[in-house]
């Protein structure tokens, strides 16, 4: 749990019949279901089986899982909305049941495509159980690489063949398959990478794109996580000490989390917590590792992120239950979530092997996370067979298709600072930062009526943002029953 908790890096003219006449793809009435409390959704599901290498088309085959999730239109438009899940890793029908009030806007007139991303879901799953013993077990490189050796000697299928190179042609096959002239496009996270390579290769198949959280073409994943994250922390620690009564009760906080740092790192706690969801008691090893691990996911959200200066106080006054508690709900909800061989698979053919010790990023050593989720990728690498990319998948995307561009002002993995530059070649774009917001904006406040409207009218042309200056971050608690009044 610790390295997958701190490693993990990381989320369209149309045809005459608006009903798709599918040819190798035989759709049946279905319910996707994630398995947790996401809930579920009624859909058409199929599986089309494709080469796992496409230079061998008559080699071994992998069974993409299809799901079409109808419009609720009775005359519905004839390009769909592609959901394009992050991670890497995460599943295409797991992104849409985490996100479905979002794209309701959408499906109100146009069907959803969910295509689960070879290596991930029900598509050729790619991943590996960490066994009962690695989650107690301090960190350490040399048993992370025996746990590493043995998930491809678990595999089903040949981890080279799981990149986004290859995925973006398996997903215009599905559209071609489907009967869809032209498709939109809507990424978060990593999929952002997966939605701007679609529209680099298949430009004339997209009618609309939009990328929430953007992973730059030209930009490594990994290198700059530590530094992001701290950065975020930082301006949690800064609005803090802007705010009277959070200062007066948590002084500095950025200081707090060094202090904390250092005291679970010299002597970690093995803490009996009571877990805030299921009531069971539970031993929860506390080090420096699970500290950045906790902090480096709360603060993707501003709910979560609206505790953590009580967390950390808490926590140096030897008080571990909301630290605890926090580690146990972020593993819990984690589990399953991502393929992590797929995630390797992706890092270790697109991000590693364009990194190397020079381009390490000043200060890294000086962040709370420091430089093991870095070096621990360096490891799984030196292993993982780095499988093939396109030429110029590194790259900026070139593009005067509509493209809505969005940001979290506070997001601490793929900062605003990414949509901007990304946004310098598309030139048909619009971003948009939402203020004091973190990872993922697409179902706060009025962003869902804004991308409902964008895809309707393919265009961003006359898009009023104003209304999303309007959100705001959640006050900071200062006790356990909330924030000041």
């Amino acid at each position: 749990m610790r390295m997958t908790f701190i490693v993990l890096l990381l989320g369209i003219a149309g045809l005459t019949d608006p009903t798709p006449s599918a040819a190798e793809i035989a759709l049946e009435p279905c319910r996707i279901d994630a398995g947790t409390a996401l809930g579920t959704a009624e859909a058409d599901c199929g599986t089309l089986s494709v080469p796992e290498n496409p230079d061998e088309p008559a080699g071994r085959q992998i069974d993409l899982s299809i799901a079409v999730v109808p419009a609720l239109s009775v005359n519905p438009a004839p390009d769909p909305l592609v959901i394009l899940a992050g991670g890497p890793g995460q599943s295409a029908s797991d992104a849409y049941l985490m996100m479905q009030p979002a794209f309701e806007g959408i499906r109100q007139k146009r069907p959803i495509l969910l295509v689960d991303q070879r290596g991930t879901g029900r598509s050729n799953l790619m991943t590996c159980p960490t066994p009962d013993e690695a989650l107690a077990a301090e960190y350490d490189l040399e048993y992370g690489r025996e746990l590493v050796r043995e998930c491809l000697q678990s595999l089903d299928g040949d981890p080279a063949l799981y990149t986004t190179s290859l995925a973006v042609r398996d997903l215009d096959r599905v559209r071609a398959e489907l009967g869809y002239q032209e498709v939109n496009l809507w990424g978060g996270s990593y999929g952002t990478r997966v939605a701007l390579h679609y529209l680099r290769r298949f430009p004339e198949h997209t009618r609309s794109v939009i990328i929430d959280g953007v992973a730059p073409a030209d930009e490594l994943l990994g290198p700059m996580l530590a530094n992001d994250a701290q950065s975020s922390l930082d301006q949690l620690a800064d609005r803090c000490s802007e705010t009277p009564e959070c200062a007066d009760t948590f002084g500095d906080v950025a200081a707090a989390v060094v202090t904390l740092k250092h005291n679970l790192d010299s002597e970690p706690v093995d803490f009996a917590a009571v877990h805030p969801r299921t009531g069971e008691q539970i031993d929860v090893p506390l080090t420096d590792d699970t500290l950045a691990g906790v902090l480096r996911l709360s603060i993707y959200s501003p709910t979560t992120r609206a505790i953590l200066p009580l967390l950390v106080a808490q926590a140096l006054e030897e008080d571990y239950r909301l630290l605890a508690s926090q580690a146990l709900l972020i593993t819990e909800s984690m589990d399953g979530a991502m393929a992590i061989g797929m995630h390797n698979s992706v890092v270790c053919a697109e991000d590693m092997p364009f990194y190397n010790d020079t381009d390490r990023p000043d200060g890294i050593d000086d962040t709370f996370m420091g430089s093991v989720a870095l070096d621990y990728m360096g490891m799984v690498c030196e292993e993982w067979p780095a499988g093939p990319i396109d030429d110029d998948f590194h790259e900026p995307v070139t593009s005067d298709k509509p493209v809505l561009i969005l940001s979290g002002e506070f997001d601490p993995v793929t900062p605003p600072e990414n949509g901007a530059r990304t946004a310098e070649t598309l030139s048909n774009s619009k971003h948009i930062i939402a203020p004091q917001q973190g990872h993922i904006v697409s179902g706060l406040g009025c962003v869902p009526k804004l991308t409902a409207g964008f895809v309707a009218s393919a265009s961003v042309a006359d898009l009023d943002a104003s209304c999303v200056d309007r959100l705001g971050g959640l006050p900071i608690f200062v006790s356990p029953l909330g924030p000041p009044p």
